[in-house]
Formats: C-alpha cells, structure tokens, sequence
C-alpha cells in the first residue's frame, strides 16, 4: 500500500470470538466496499487489546459512509462478528 494511493485511515475494526481474516480476503471486501482499488489495508496488534484492522483509502473517497455500510455488510454476511470505528475525513 503506497501513502499517496491510500493515504486516510476510513475504518478500524475488531473481530470478536477468536476470529480472524486473512488480508487477501480482507482488501477483496474493501476493493468492493470502498469502490476503489487505490486502498489498503493492516492487521496491526495492540499491545494487551488484540489486533485491530485498519481499512486505509484515498482522502477523496467518492462515498465514506456507503463504504463503511458495505462493509459492515460484508463482515456479517461472511459470518464475522465485530466492533467498528470510523475515523477518516
């Protein structure tokens, strides 16, 4: 993931029970999700708290709020359970 392609942190999640998803699977979601293919994503574990996803994109992402939704729906259509924050523009 380049800092120009995919500069904004949009999305952190968490996945609950033990779960875990891989990162091709994981970036083929928010390709979709977020309608680019200029984003990335990360798996960065947090000291005593477990590992957070983060979902990165372009500052000028067409549509933030449509992207979280559809991912929120692809998380629970794949059977995930999990929390979500926003944090990009």
């Amino acid at each position: 993931m380049s800092k120009s392609a995919a500069e904004v942190r949009w999305l952190t999640f968490r996945l609950m029970n033990g779960q875990s998803i891989g990162p091709d699977r994981l970036k083929d979601g928010w390709v979709v999700a977020s309608e680019t293919r200029h984003c990335g994503v990360r798996r960065e574990a947090i000291e005593g708290a477990g590992v957070v996803y983060a979902l990165y994109a372009p500052a000028n992402l067409a549509s933030p709020r449509r992207a979280e939704m559809r991912m929120r729906e692809f998380l629970m259509r794949s059977g995930y359970t999990f929390t979500m924050g926003t944090l990009g523009g």
